[in-house]
């Protein structure tokens, strides 16, 4: 039966998700040979160096570059007006209260809703400075929403770097990201835009419905973010490879929401982790997933929240010794890709192949999906 497209499908016309595939990665290529103009790049990789930081592959740095100039599109007019210096550095510590209890996190959400609706429905004609200082009030912006907490550890980086050249060097930088991510969203919707039908007709059905709701930034991302992400994903995949094949463990973090049984049915087992399928029904993929785990040398978890997935406490005791397959819809793969280099992880991902939880998606929740192909080839040892 052919699912329900919520937001995007990576089986566009029905077809399967080989084309997404081959799709993403010539676009991935057309980005990358794109970005090889912009001199920036390069130059936050020596900058990292002398900061005594581990320099990124440039994969990485032409992803960040992007980032910028699409959040800058997107969100600039609404950091504008509003001073957030004090609320960024407290918000972000109250949203990781959410993993102290239900409590803690209903609080945390009802804050979060009423923020994030305030946020967005400021309308005022100011404009972000193109400059350093607009610059940081964009990253300001962007952590008190709670939605970019790893993005924007990375675009601190930036910052520091762009402080640390002439104001015309720096302005010149951020204005040729602002130009590259235009460039982006005009062909990524040419190349990419067939896989994201119904973004645009969510956001505008389900606007009012979300207001006052913690999820309403997330659900209400333009298609830019999704193929920002769609890319990103591509582009990570390719950077961590090597070092993914060089880990001695792996793991394989699936989302609750791809159990083909509701809660009160399946049969899963909670562990320290997450949760371990007991193989309670043949058609279920987190059944054949498991499975398939036990015959190549991974352990599959389900996993009902990312805060679950990369809390603090489950960080690698040897950074680069594990390796971590997520899975997820579009929108979580870039943070979810820096949250796990963050723990120590080394990072590769597989997409769902379309939205469907009940939390934000669906009112009643889809058995959503992957394209097990792709998990074989990222399971190939070789790069």
């Amino acid at each position: 039966m052919k699912p329900e497209v919520v937001t995007y499908t990576l089986q566009a016309n029905g077809l399967g998700t080989e084309a997404y595939y081959r799709d993403v990665a010539r676009f991935a290529d057309e980005v990358l040979e794109n970005a090889g103009a912009e001199p920036g790049i390069p130059e936050i990789a020596k900058y990292a160096v002398k900061r005594g930081m581990e320099p990124e592959d440039v994969r990485i740095s032409v992803l960040e570059f992007l980032m910028i100039g699409v959040f800058w599109r997107s969100y600039g007019k609404f950091a504008a007006p509003l001073s957030l210096r004090a609320a960024s550095r407290w918000l972000p510590r109250l949203y990781a209260w959410k993993s102290k209890g239900p409590r803690a996190r209903w609080t945390v959400d009802l804050l979060k809703g009423c923020l994030n609706t305030a946020q967005l429905r400021v309308k005022r004609s100011a404009e972000l400075g193109i400059h350093v200082r607009g610059f940081g009030k964009l990253i300001r912006w962007l952590q008190a929403s709670g939605e970019f907490g790893p993005e924007c550890r990375r675009l601190a980086v930036w910052l520091a770097f762009l402080r640390s050249l002439p104001a015309s060097e720096s302005r010149n930088l951020l204005l040729r990201a602002i130009r590259f991510a235009g460039w982006f969203e005009r062909r990524s919707r040419c190349e990419l835009g067939k896989y994201t039908p119904e973004v645009d007709a969510f956001i505008k059905a389900r606007r009012n419905a979300l207001r006052w709701k913690e999820n309403l930034m997330f659900c209400t991302r333009g298609r830019v973010e999704y193929h920002l992400n769609m890319v990103g994903a591509e582009l990570m995949n390719r950077a961590y490879r090597e070092r993914f094949l060089r880990t001695k463990k792996r793991k394989m973090l699936l989302p609750i929401c791809m159990r083909l049984k509701g809660e009160a049915a399946c049969k899963a087992v909670r562990m320290d982790e997450g949760w371990v399928c007991q193989g309670c029904a043949k058609d279920c993929q987190v059944n054949r997933i498991s499975a398939m785990g036990r015959e190549t040398g991974f352990t599959a978890l389900m996993i009902p929240h990312a805060s679950t997935a990369f809390d603090r406490r489950n960080a690698a005791d040897v950074p680069g010794e594990i390796g971590i397959i997520g899975v997820a819809c579009i929108l979580n793969l870039i943070s979810g890709g820096y949250r796990a280099k963050e723990l120590g992880f080394e990072p590769q991902c597989v997409l769902l192949n379309y939205a469907g939880c009940v939390k934000h998606w669906h009112p009643e929740g889809i058995a959503t999906s992957i394209d097990l192909n792709q998990l074989q080839r990222i399971l190939q040892d070789s790069p």
